[in-house]
Protein backbone atom coordinates (compact mmCIF):
# COMPACT_ATOMS: atom_id res chain seq x y z
CA UNK A 1 0.00 0.00 0.00
CA UNK A 2 1.52 3.32 -1.20
CA UNK A 3 2.01 7.17 1.06
CA UNK A 4 -1.41 8.10 -1.15
CA UNK A 5 -3.29 5.16 -0.32
CA UNK A 6 -2.69 5.07 3.15
CA UNK A 7 -3.95 8.56 3.53
CA UNK A 8 -7.02 8.57 2.05
CA UNK A 9 -7.80 5.80 4.02
CA UNK A 10 -6.69 7.53 7.46
CA UNK A 11 -8.85 11.01 5.97
CA UNK A 12 -11.54 9.15 5.45
CA UNK A 13 -11.64 7.14 8.86
CA UNK A 14 -10.99 10.36 10.58
CA UNK A 15 -14.17 11.97 8.82
CA UNK A 16 -15.97 9.38 9.33
CA UNK A 17 -15.27 9.47 13.26
CA UNK A 18 -15.73 13.22 13.52
CA UNK A 19 -19.51 13.06 11.64
CA UNK A 20 -20.57 10.21 13.85
CA UNK A 21 -19.41 12.29 16.89
CA UNK A 22 -22.01 15.36 15.57
CA UNK A 23 -24.82 12.57 14.82
CA UNK A 24 -27.29 13.41 17.32
CA UNK A 25 -29.03 10.32 18.64
CA UNK A 26 -32.83 10.63 19.76
CA UNK A 27 -35.59 9.04 22.16
CA UNK A 28 -38.16 9.26 20.34
CA UNK A 29 -42.45 8.62 22.39
CA UNK A 30 -45.31 8.99 20.24
CA UNK A 31 -48.32 10.07 21.47
CA UNK A 32 -51.69 9.68 19.76
CA UNK A 33 -55.49 9.44 20.14
CA UNK A 34 -58.01 12.14 20.56
CA UNK A 35 -59.32 15.27 21.77
CA UNK A 36 -57.59 15.08 25.38
CA UNK A 37 -54.22 13.86 23.78
CA UNK A 38 -54.65 16.70 21.20
CA UNK A 39 -55.39 19.16 23.97
CA UNK A 40 -57.97 21.46 25.80
CA UNK A 41 -55.95 22.86 28.62
CA UNK A 42 -56.18 26.17 28.35
CA UNK A 43 -52.16 28.29 27.98
CA UNK A 44 -53.14 31.02 30.28
CA UNK A 45 -54.35 28.67 33.29
CA UNK A 46 -50.63 27.59 33.51
CA UNK A 47 -49.96 30.20 36.78
CA UNK A 48 -48.48 29.72 40.06
CA UNK A 49 -46.98 26.22 40.46
CA UNK A 50 -47.64 25.77 36.72
CA UNK A 51 -46.14 28.61 35.49
CA UNK A 52 -42.70 26.64 34.60
CA UNK A 53 -44.50 24.26 32.16
CA UNK A 54 -45.25 27.18 30.02
CA UNK A 55 -42.24 28.12 29.13
CA UNK A 56 -40.45 26.65 25.78
CA UNK A 57 -38.04 23.66 26.51
CA UNK A 58 -35.49 23.67 23.49
CA UNK A 59 -34.13 20.39 25.05
CA UNK A 60 -36.97 18.86 24.38
CA UNK A 61 -38.47 18.36 20.34
CA UNK A 62 -41.59 17.95 19.17
CA UNK A 63 -43.15 17.21 16.03
CA UNK A 64 -46.66 17.39 15.70
CA UNK A 65 -49.78 16.81 13.22
CA UNK A 66 -53.58 17.19 14.09
CA UNK A 67 -54.86 14.29 11.57
CA UNK A 68 -56.62 16.54 9.62
CA UNK A 69 -59.48 13.86 8.90
CA UNK A 70 -62.49 15.64 10.02
CA UNK A 71 -61.08 19.33 10.00
CA UNK A 72 -58.18 21.40 8.62
CA UNK A 73 -54.87 20.00 9.14
CA UNK A 74 -52.37 21.73 11.97
CA UNK A 75 -48.93 20.34 11.58
CA UNK A 76 -45.77 21.85 12.84
CA UNK A 77 -42.71 23.47 11.10
CA UNK A 78 -40.49 20.58 11.38
CA UNK A 79 -39.29 19.80 15.13
CA UNK A 80 -39.68 22.78 17.23
CA UNK A 81 -39.14 23.12 21.53
CA UNK A 82 -41.58 21.82 23.28
CA UNK A 83 -43.96 24.23 24.63
CA UNK A 84 -48.09 24.48 25.06
CA UNK A 85 -49.83 25.31 22.22
CA UNK A 86 -49.23 22.23 19.70
CA UNK A 87 -52.84 21.82 19.66
CA UNK A 88 -55.43 21.30 16.65
CA UNK A 89 -58.35 23.11 18.24
CA UNK A 90 -61.44 23.34 16.44
CA UNK A 91 -61.77 26.71 14.70
CA UNK A 92 -57.87 27.00 14.83
CA UNK A 93 -56.82 27.89 11.32
CA UNK A 94 -54.26 25.22 9.59
CA UNK A 95 -50.68 25.83 10.68
CA UNK A 96 -51.81 28.72 13.22
CA UNK A 97 -49.05 27.31 15.98
CA UNK A 98 -48.59 27.76 19.09
CA UNK A 99 -52.53 27.72 19.67
CA UNK A 100 -54.34 28.71 23.04
CA UNK A 101 -54.78 24.95 24.34
CA UNK A 102 -52.37 22.10 24.98
CA UNK A 103 -51.83 18.41 26.27
CA UNK A 104 -50.55 15.68 28.43
CA UNK A 105 -47.05 16.01 26.27
CA UNK A 106 -45.96 19.42 27.90
CA UNK A 107 -45.73 17.48 31.53
CA UNK A 108 -45.13 14.28 29.85
CA UNK A 109 -41.98 15.55 28.11
CA UNK A 110 -40.48 17.20 31.03
CA UNK A 111 -41.18 14.36 32.82
CA UNK A 112 -39.15 11.79 30.77
CA UNK A 113 -36.41 14.24 30.50
CA UNK A 114 -35.82 14.13 33.86
CA UNK A 115 -35.96 10.51 34.58
CA UNK A 116 -33.78 10.16 31.00
CA UNK A 117 -31.06 12.55 31.84
CA UNK A 118 -28.30 13.01 29.01
CA UNK A 119 -30.76 11.48 26.37
CA UNK A 120 -32.41 13.51 23.16
CA UNK A 121 -36.36 13.29 23.82
CA UNK A 122 -38.15 14.05 20.62
CA UNK A 123 -42.36 13.30 20.84
CA UNK A 124 -44.22 12.71 17.66
CA UNK A 125 -47.54 13.74 18.52
CA UNK A 126 -50.76 12.46 16.36
CA UNK A 127 -54.08 13.52 17.50
CA UNK A 128 -57.41 14.74 16.29
CA UNK A 129 -60.30 15.48 18.53
CA UNK A 130 -64.15 13.57 18.04
CA UNK A 131 -62.10 10.20 16.27
CA UNK A 132 -63.33 6.64 17.09
CA UNK A 133 -61.15 3.65 17.09
CA UNK A 134 -63.95 1.44 15.61
CA UNK A 135 -63.44 3.30 12.58
CA UNK A 136 -60.83 6.59 12.49
CA UNK A 137 -58.30 4.76 14.19
CA UNK A 138 -59.06 1.05 13.07
CA UNK A 139 -55.61 -0.14 11.70
CA UNK A 140 -57.95 -2.10 8.65
CA UNK A 141 -59.76 1.09 7.26
CA UNK A 142 -57.51 2.39 4.41
CA UNK A 143 -57.06 6.41 3.93
CA UNK A 144 -57.94 6.84 7.63
CA UNK A 145 -56.04 8.32 11.24
CA UNK A 146 -53.98 5.20 11.86
CA UNK A 147 -52.54 5.29 7.96
CA UNK A 148 -51.61 8.30 8.64
CA UNK A 149 -50.50 8.10 11.92
CA UNK A 150 -47.66 5.21 10.65
CA UNK A 151 -47.01 7.21 7.86
CA UNK A 152 -46.47 10.54 9.68
CA UNK A 153 -43.93 8.45 12.33
CA UNK A 154 -42.74 7.41 9.36
CA UNK A 155 -41.54 10.21 7.43
CA UNK A 156 -40.06 11.97 11.12
CA UNK A 157 -37.68 8.83 11.09
CA UNK A 158 -36.96 9.82 7.65
CA UNK A 159 -36.42 13.57 8.60
CA UNK A 160 -33.83 12.01 11.27
CA UNK A 161 -31.84 9.99 9.13
CA UNK A 162 -31.56 12.86 6.75
CA UNK A 163 -29.99 14.89 9.26
CA UNK A 164 -26.82 12.09 9.49
CA UNK A 165 -28.65 11.31 12.70
CA UNK A 166 -30.35 8.63 14.22
CA UNK A 167 -33.05 7.44 16.76
CA UNK A 168 -35.09 4.71 18.25
CA UNK A 169 -38.91 4.60 18.97
CA UNK A 170 -38.62 3.83 22.82
CA UNK A 171 -42.55 4.17 23.55
CA UNK A 172 -46.13 4.95 23.06
CA UNK A 173 -48.47 7.07 24.93
CA UNK A 174 -52.76 6.76 24.09
CA UNK A 175 -55.37 8.75 25.62
CA UNK A 176 -59.03 7.99 23.34
CA UNK A 177 -62.28 6.02 23.68
CA UNK A 178 -65.02 9.00 24.58
CA UNK A 179 -66.07 8.75 20.93
CA UNK A 180 -66.27 4.79 21.65
CA UNK A 181 -68.57 4.82 24.24
CA UNK A 182 -71.53 2.82 24.82
CA UNK A 183 -70.56 -0.41 22.54
CA UNK A 184 -70.97 -3.85 24.24
CA UNK A 185 -68.45 -4.86 26.15
CA UNK A 186 -65.35 -5.98 25.38
CA UNK A 187 -65.83 -4.03 22.14
CA UNK A 188 -63.24 -1.63 22.64
CA UNK A 189 -60.52 -4.26 24.27
CA UNK A 190 -60.72 -6.44 20.81
CA UNK A 191 -60.03 -2.88 18.58
CA UNK A 192 -57.44 -1.44 21.02
CA UNK A 193 -55.28 -4.65 21.79
CA UNK A 194 -55.59 -5.03 17.82
CA UNK A 195 -54.42 -1.55 17.44
CA UNK A 196 -51.33 -1.79 19.98
CA UNK A 197 -50.76 -5.50 17.79
CA UNK A 198 -50.30 -3.40 14.47
CA UNK A 199 -48.21 -0.31 15.67
CA UNK A 200 -45.40 -2.98 17.05
CA UNK A 201 -46.07 -4.91 13.96
CA UNK A 202 -45.90 -2.00 11.51
CA UNK A 203 -43.18 -0.13 13.15
CA UNK A 204 -41.11 -3.38 13.42
CA UNK A 205 -41.08 -3.09 17.33
CA UNK A 206 -43.41 -6.47 18.78
CA UNK A 207 -42.29 -5.00 22.94
CA UNK A 208 -42.43 -1.31 22.03
CA UNK A 209 -43.79 -0.20 25.50
CA UNK A 210 -47.35 1.13 24.86
CA UNK A 211 -49.21 3.40 28.08
CA UNK A 212 -52.83 3.81 27.71
CA UNK A 213 -54.62 6.76 29.73
CA UNK A 214 -57.97 6.57 30.64
CA UNK A 215 -60.89 8.64 29.74
CA UNK A 216 -62.10 10.21 32.60
CA UNK A 217 -64.93 8.82 34.35
CA UNK A 218 -68.30 10.60 33.75
CA UNK A 219 -70.88 8.16 34.34
CA UNK A 220 -71.32 7.16 31.11
CA UNK A 221 -68.15 5.57 30.14
CA UNK A 222 -67.94 2.55 32.36
CA UNK A 223 -67.58 0.02 29.73
CA UNK A 224 -64.32 1.96 27.69
CA UNK A 225 -62.61 2.10 31.33
CA UNK A 226 -63.21 -1.44 32.29
CA UNK A 227 -61.95 -2.22 28.67
CA UNK A 228 -58.57 -0.06 28.74
CA UNK A 229 -57.97 -1.83 32.16
CA UNK A 230 -58.50 -5.15 30.63
CA UNK A 231 -56.58 -4.22 27.79
CA UNK A 232 -53.35 -3.25 30.21
CA UNK A 233 -53.74 -6.48 32.05
CA UNK A 234 -53.47 -8.52 29.15
CA UNK A 235 -52.07 -7.12 26.89
CA UNK A 236 -47.97 -8.09 27.65
CA UNK A 237 -45.68 -4.44 28.09
CA UNK A 238 -48.69 -2.37 28.57
CA UNK A 239 -49.26 0.21 30.84
CA UNK A 240 -52.12 2.40 32.35
CA UNK A 241 -52.62 5.62 33.67
CA UNK A 242 -55.68 6.67 35.70
CA UNK A 243 -57.51 9.21 36.05
CA UNK A 244 -58.60 9.03 39.36
CA UNK A 245 -59.00 13.00 40.94
CA UNK A 246 -58.65 14.70 37.61
CA UNK A 247 -60.85 17.09 36.65
CA UNK A 248 -62.43 18.60 33.92
CA UNK A 249 -63.28 22.39 32.15
CA UNK A 250 -66.55 21.38 30.84
CA UNK A 251 -68.51 18.92 32.85
CA UNK A 252 -66.88 15.64 31.98
CA UNK A 253 -64.99 15.65 29.07
CA UNK A 254 -61.92 17.31 28.73
CA UNK A 255 -59.47 18.21 31.32
CA UNK A 256 -58.47 21.57 33.19
CA UNK A 257 -54.58 22.72 32.66
CA UNK A 258 -54.04 21.11 35.74
CA UNK A 259 -55.38 17.96 35.17
CA UNK A 260 -53.19 17.47 32.16
CA UNK A 261 -50.37 18.19 33.43
CA UNK A 262 -51.15 15.54 35.95
CA UNK A 263 -52.13 13.49 33.35
CA UNK A 264 -49.03 13.90 31.30
CA UNK A 265 -47.02 13.03 34.32
CA UNK A 266 -48.62 9.85 34.96
CA UNK A 267 -48.42 8.77 31.53
CA UNK A 268 -44.64 9.18 31.75
CA UNK A 269 -44.24 7.50 35.60
CA UNK A 270 -45.81 4.54 33.74
CA UNK A 271 -43.87 4.68 30.39
CA UNK A 272 -40.81 5.12 32.52
CA UNK A 273 -41.98 1.55 34.54
CA UNK A 274 -42.33 -0.30 31.30
CA UNK A 275 -38.73 0.97 30.34
CA UNK A 276 -37.07 -0.03 33.71
CA UNK A 277 -38.67 -3.50 33.47
CA UNK A 278 -38.54 -4.35 29.66
CA UNK A 279 -40.05 -7.22 27.91
CA UNK A 280 -37.90 -10.41 28.63
CA UNK A 281 -35.74 -11.96 25.48
CA UNK A 282 -37.72 -14.97 24.22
Amino acid sequence: MNCKMLFLIVLGTLLWQISTARATHYDVFLLAGQSNMDGRGRVKDLTGALAPYAQPRPDILIHFSAGGLHRPLTVSDGFQPLQPGFSGTPGNKPHALPTGTFGPEVSFGAALAEALPGKHILLVKFAEGGTSLRSDWNPNEKGKLYEHFIQFVQATQKMIQAKGDTCAIRGMAWHQGESDAGQAAGKYQAALTELIARVRSDLDMKDLPFVIGQVFDNGKRTTVIADEKATAKTVPHTGFADATGLETADHGTHFTAASQIELGNRLAREMVLLLQNPAPTP
